[in-house]
């Protein structure tokens, strides 16, 4: 089957998608450990809160519209760069529900920027508290390895290969992904 152009890279809004979601996770990664009621914490809690509809979104757009081609490379590098972005997208999925329902489980309502309250639709359980907050914080530390990842087939794609793949997240396609 022959690979079309808009399967060699990405549109312009996928491109400032891409860049607003690695700004947003970065900022909430590094707020996650503020203390209760201080501003870093509100920033996360809230912050996080609208920017989970964000990401949610996101990876419903970067599902639906598909990823570009592969590069030509070894089957294994290929295969590590599925997991990296599957890891990623899971990731996103878990940190966001498991956000909402943080507070959820508590039988508190959910804070989006002090514009929107959505109050709890389960009722408090100390224990189930304790399971979202503990895989609310698994999947956000799995940024870490999963960027560190994905800098370095970056880094490799650019300074090794040299393939221009590089290119695709930063040079928008014209009815690209």
């Amino acid at each position: 089957m022959a690979t079309q152009a808009t399967d060699q890279g990405y549109s312009r809004l996928s491109i400032i998608t891409h860049w607003i979601t690695a700004i947003g996770v970065i900022a909430l990664f590094l707020t996650g450990e503020g203390d209760e009621g201080g501003a870093v914490y509100v920033f996360h809690v809230s912050g996080g809160a609208a920017f989970a509809l964000f990401l949610l979104w996101r990876v419903w757009r970067r599902a639906r519209r598909g990823f570009p081609q592969k590069p030509n490379q070894a089957y294994l590098l290929n295969l590590a760069s599925q997991i990296v972005l599957w890891g990623f997208l899971t990731a996103m999925i878990v940190v966001s529900v498991t956000g909402y329902f943080i507070p959820w489980s508590l039988g508190q309502s959910v804070d989006i920027l002090g514009l929107v309250s959505v109050p709890s639709p389960i009722g408090a359980s100390r224990g189930l508290h304790e399971f979202f907050e503990e895989v609310h914080e698994l999947a956000g530390n799995l940024f870490v390895p999963l960027l560190a990842l994905h800098v370095l087939g970056a880094v490799k794609h650019a300074y090794i290969d040299k393939d221009n793949i590089v290119r695709r997240i930063i040079s928008p396609l014209r009815g690209g992904r």
